[in-house]
């Protein structure tokens, strides 16, 4: 199951049981986090969880320092992240970590705050992908696979990206089915929103 971290525990010391490189959801709606922490789970991933934006900044950083400090890579490998949250946004988040930090582990924004202003503002903060709520658990499955088996993402303060390097960010409606080789999923498919 998920691992909830609050601010006092170090994601060294949270995963000491076991190794690899773990998911970050941050969501404040304590079902969303456990709905997203199942699916994720029973995909075989290891999940982390955070309440609000002050617990995921402070997991995030000192992830992020004991990585460099070690000279290794971070516990974190994608943070799942909402926007709509009290205290710090998502969005102050994202901003927080960028006027810190050069390179920071792929972000993949699930919100219902989707609105074209807010899809390119999460981008421009350096989501690199960002999905409307409600998001259906084999899209949220596939999403997640499919940034944690990327190659890593350019720095903040890297040349210029050519045309070709730029990852496709896109704003994916959840109600939709994903567009793939495959038949869609099942009408009995769980949404989460």
């Amino acid at each position: 199951m998920s691992e909830t971290v609050s601010r006092r525990d170090s994601p060294s010391e949270a995963a000491a049981a076991s190794t690899g490189r773990r998911v970050l959801v941050v969501d404040d709606h304590p079902d969303v986090r456990a709905m997203f922490s199942l699916a994720l789970s029973q995909a075989g991933m290891r999940v982390l969880t955070a309440s609000d934006g002050h617990d995921a900044l402070e997991l995030i950083e000192r992830d992020l320092q004991q990585a460099q400090e070690a000279g290794r890579r971070p516990t974190v490998a994608l943070i799942v992240l909402d926007l709509m949250m009290p205290g710090l946004s998502g969005f102050d988040v994202l901003r927080t970590l960028r006027a810190r930090f050069t390179e920071l582990p792929p972000v993949l924004i699930i919100s219902a705050l989707d609105s074209r202003a807010h899809v390119q503002e999460g981008i421009a903060l350096g989501a690199v992908e960002f999905v409307s709520k409600p998001i259906e658990i084999e899209l949220l499955r596939h999403k997640v696979r499919t940034l944690i088996d990327a190659p890593p993402p350019p720095s903040f303060h890297s040349a210029p990206l050519r045309g070709h390097d730029v990852a496709v960010a896109e704003k994916t409606e959840g109600a939709q089915p994903l567009r793939t080789d495959k038949p869609a999923a099942p009408r009995k498919a769980l949404w989460i929103g």
